[in-house]
């Protein structure tokens, strides 16, 4: 068949769509006819296949790009000239060739392959067949061209169309049976929904692909660290600038916080200097005048006359009171003595005995309980004359050495333990060690013997071990408190008189609700003439510990014997102000036969203890067996009415011991240690300070103006003339060269860790964010298929795509615009309060005075351009337009080369290897610009050579 008749054949349905649009357009003559007429700009009321199919006729009359058009005349002539206009009109429409080149349409006459979207195969079912120029039969068949390395799916395959011819022509011959069926074949019925659904499942396909390269794209190509670099360096360099211009306004705005010292991290060596100096200063003259003045102490004096009038709490609010003016002085005299820095070793010697003094004083004021050492040589009465104190026998009492271990009488447990009856406190192993090996030989005692009875204490020791490093007694059953009590008294006594135990057991404590007075302590120690110096030394410590002590001695003896003697003397050596708080108990005169006799030995007894320095009023006569018998028994009367003929208050001396040791603790003690704590402030205060007021005058310590002015309006002085300098060397230039180095780090030295940083929080940050969007499906056939329109008859999966495509592409901008501000904020925090933390660091007060102009919202907008300069035309040459839009996608990959070339280029030299689409069309588009020199730039050529 000639391509005349082939053309006539296909002009009824050309002719049908032209003869519409002269309808529609009756402005523009046929003649004038082009391809771009032939689209739904132009055709609006044709549908999409109308004009598909127009376009299709287009290129199969003429491949050479022109079509002829034919039209009935009139006239009918059959040998009418072609190019005759009165029988029959030409119009010629111009076609630009597609620029395509990655699908193909090949057509059995090889002379006329023309370049379009599909290429040729196999005839098949299906196959559009229409005549050549030579009058055989072509077979075009539009399957996708299956590229080597190109991963996406192939396009979707275009709706294809019939013309009325071809229903009457299969293989070049003429189908004679159409007209005698009028069924038409199932296979014919579903094949448009069997391409629709392939073209739909193709698109979706090729959604998912461009998702994931668009992702890794933004993901490495959207940040530039350089441009971002720049951009950290000017925002810096911006704080820099702003900080240098607020120089002024600072130091002013800083001044009050100067004057008023609140600048923490400035030294304000000399104004601190000048005003404690002052302070002290102020502080001796005022004690001069107050404290240690004549009427201060005269008034002191009278208080001590009135105590019988005051009560004890008084006594010690008192002293504490004067205690504390005490501590004030001295450290004053401390605080001169180191800026004067003479005399220093004789003061800091005189200070600080004057301190051991007063902290000594202090806690005895204030011991919540007061101890009472009874002490003595053996066979003192010691033990009877404690069991007479509470009232009934609880330590043992004999002839021969009772006591062998120290024993301690204190009141019960308030809030602990009421069960609590004794504790005894072993020596451990080092002490028992030391007290072993030093065990003395008795006085008829062999080495032997010694060396039996140490392993006799040692044996006992390990057999005691299992009980270290504490046993205690405790009264389980309350309604049986009487056997129990019984029971524990055997032990202890065992412990207390046992010989073996001297160096085993520390101290034996016993509680209990009978002793004398409020918070007592009665502490029985081993004889002063144990032969062992240990025990010796521990009854000389308790008597310096102790608030009173009671020295028993026995009256049965003309005079004091020598143990007693140098025992007296050492505590009167040791603790010259001990005798102050001794009470002298003399025993065992009832035995006394007659009253001459009695009055003898007390006379004799009483007369050394004041040689040693015992006042009178503490010294008592006392029969401590009385108090322990029952009045209506035998031995009472038999005593009682012995020792009432002797006279000198033998029968009421033990009562009235009690009574004056009791006042001696609630009064007379308090008063001891006020009157002790007057003396220091009368004999050993007053010429010190009077020494160092004349002492900072002479060294001019102070300043000769301040006769003028207050210290306060001095330091202010002072600190005025000193602000400009301070604030200079010691705030402002220390904080803008430490920023300034900072910057200097981060913009040059460190600058491809900034990069390497940038980069990776961008990145991960972008993944992060993208998970689900590339997670996400996309139904095609299932949008076409719910989607309202005109007919369903034919799917259409271009609009669909176009639509999808258009939505992810909001979508994912809307995640690069989120990950923008992640990486705006983070460079804010890192670098812009960065620098504020810098600055804050140098001056702390900078952070309430120093606000950047530089905010947030500055920062993510500069950022979120930068970014999105390059993330959005990867989007749009990328996701945006279908692959059945392949003009238009070619064109927004040619304006992502014209806008970031250097990406572009990335992308294409990176992404050689990974067979990436985008980097190929990348690569194919530039080398088609550098072949057109009035479509590129030097830039372009040079990037893409």
């Amino acid at each position: 068949m000639s391509d005349k008749k082939q053309r006539n054949k296909e002009v009824p349905i050309a002719q049908e769509l032209i003869d519409r649009y002269r309808n529609e357009n009756r402005s523009k003559s046929t003649e004038d006819l082009q391809l771009s007429d032939f689209s739904r700009t132009h055709l609006p009321v044709f549908t999409d296949e109308e004009i598909k199919e127009t376009q299709k006729v287009f290129y199969r009359m003429k491949p050479t790009g022109h079509l002829w058009i034919k039209r009935q005349n009139t006239s009918n002539k059959p040998n009418a000239s072609k190019m005759d206009t009165h029988n029959e009109e030409e119009a010629l429409l111009h076609e630009p060739k597609p620029t395509s080149s990655i699908y193909k349409v090949v057509s059995n006459n090889k002379s006329n392959m023309t370049t379009n979207l599909f290429k040729p195969n196999k005839p098949r079912s299906g196959d559009v067949l229409f005549s050549n120029q030579n009058g055989t039969t072509n077979t075009t068949s539009f399957t996708p061209l299956n590229l080597a390395g190109v991963t996406r799916p192939p396009s979707p395959i275009p709706s294809q169309t019939y013309t009325v011819n071809d229903l009457f022509t299969f293989s070049g011959t003429t189908n004679t049976n159409l007209f005698a069926s009028t069924t038409i074949p199932s296979f014919a019925l579903q094949a448009p929904y069997e391409r629709g659904t392939k073209s739909a499942n193709t698109a979706a396909n090729q959604i998912v692909d461009d998702k994931k390269e668009v992702v890794h794209m933004i993901a490495n190509y959207a940040i530039e660290p350089l441009e971002m670099l720049h951009l950290v360096d000017r925002w810096i360099q911006q704080l820099l600038g702003e900080f240098y211009q607020q120089r002024d306004s600072l130091k002013h705005r800083l001044s009050d916080k100067w004057q008023k010292e609140e600048l923490s991290n400035i030294q304000y060596d000399n104004n601190n200097h000048v005003r404690d100096i002052y302070a002290a200063y102020k502080q001796l003259q005022t004690a001069l005048d107050t404290t240690l003045s004549r009427e201060a102490f005269e008034d002191l004096n009278n208080f001590l006359r009135n105590v019988d009038q005051i009560t004890t709490d008084e006594m010690k609010e008192k002293f504490n009171s004067i205690a504390s003016e005490y501590s004030k002085i001295l450290r004053c005299l401390e605080y001169v003595d180191r800026k004067i820095k003479s005399g220093v070793i004789r003061s800091d010697n005189y200070i600080n005995e004057i301190e051991n003094n007063l902290s000594k004083l202090k806690q005895l004021n204030n011991k919540p309980s007061h101890t009472i050492c009874i002490l003595g040589l053996e066979k003192a009465g010691k033990s009877t004359f404690i069991n007479a104190l509470l009232g009934y026998e609880l330590l043992p009492a004999a002839s021969e050495r009772c006591t062998q271990v120290r024993t301690v009488l204190k009141p019960p447990i308030q809030d602990d333990d009421q069960q609590l009856y004794a504790t005894v406190k072993f020596y451990d192993e080092q002490e028992f060690r030391v007290f072993h090996d030093k065990m003395p030989k008795k006085t008829d005692e062999t080495e032997d013997q010694l060396q039996a009875r140490k392993t006799q204490v040692s044996e006992l020791h390990d057999r005691l071990r299992t009980k270290f490093p504490e046993e205690q007694f405790r009264i389980n059953n309350l309604n049986d408190i009487t056997r129990e009590r019984t029971t524990i008294h055997q032990k202890l006594h065992e412990y207390i008189t046992g010989e073996l135990y001297v160096n085993i057991i520390k101290e034996i404590a016993i509680y209990t609700d009978r002793l004398p007075g409020r918070n007592y302590e009665l502490l029985d120690v081993p004889g002063f003439d144990s032969p062992i110096k240990e025990h010796r030394d521990a009854g000389l410590e308790a008597v310096k510990n102790a608030d009173a002590f009671l020295f028993l001695t026995s009256g049965q003896n003309p005079s004091l014997t020598q143990p007693q003697i140098q025992l007296l003397n050492e505590i009167r050596q040791n603790h010259f102000e001990a005798m102050q708080r001794a009470f002298g108990i003399i025993t065992k005169l009832d035995l006394c036969q007659t009253s001459d006799n009695f009055k003898e030995h007390y006379r004799n007894s009483y007369n050394e203890l004041i040689d040693k320095g015992f006042q009178p009023e503490h010294i008592f006569v006392t029969c401590s067996r009385l108090q322990l018998l029952d009045r209506n028994c035998e031995e009472y009367r038999i005593i009682d009415s012995k020792i009432r003929n002797f006279g000198d208050g033998l029968n009421d001396g033990f009562e009235r011991s009690k009574e004056a040791l009791n006042r001696f603790i609630e009064f007379e003690l308090p008063k001891t240690h006020l009157k002790q704590l007057i003396d220091i402030g009368r004999m050993r205060l007053v010429r010190p300070v009077s020494e160092r007021i004349d002492q900072i005058h002479e060294k001019q310590l102070l300043p000769q103006n301040l006769a003028d002015m207050s210290i306060d309006d001095y330091i202010k002085q002072q600190k005025i003339e000193s602000w400009d300098r301070v604030y200079d060397e010691k705030i402002f230039k220390p904080a803008f060269a430490q920023a300034n180095a900072w910057h200097g780090k981060i913009i040059t030295k460190e600058r491809a860790l900034f990069a390497e940083k940038v980069k990776e929080h961008f990145h991960n940050s972008f993944l992060d964010r993208t998970h689900d969007f590339l997670k996400s499906t996309h139904p095609i056939e299932q949008i076409m298929l719910e989607t309202y329109g005109y007919s369903k008859l034919q799917l259409n999966v271009h609009p669909t795509d176009n639509q999808e495509r258009e939505r992810l592409s909001f979508e994912l901008e809307k995640v690069v615009d989120e990950t923008s501000n992640v990486l705006a904020e983070y460079l804010y925090h890192h670098y812009v309060c960065g620098f504020e933390d810098i600055l804050n660091a140098v001056c702390p007060h900078l952070k309430d005075l120093y606000r950047p102009k530089l905010t947030l919202e500055k920062c993510l907008n500069e950022t979120h351009a930068l970014i999105l300069r390059v993330a959005r035309p990867i989007i749009m040459a990328t996701l945006r337009y279908s692959h059945l839009d392949l003009p238009v996608k070619h064109d927004a990959i040619k304006e992502l080369i014209y806008i970031a070339p250097i990406v572009a280029s990335n992308i294409a030299h990176n992404q050689k290897q990974g067979q990436s689409s985008l980097a190929e069309e990348i690569e194919k588009i530039a080398k088609e610009l550098n072949r057109q020199n009035d479509l590129t730039t030097s830039i372009i050529q040079t990037l893409f050579k």
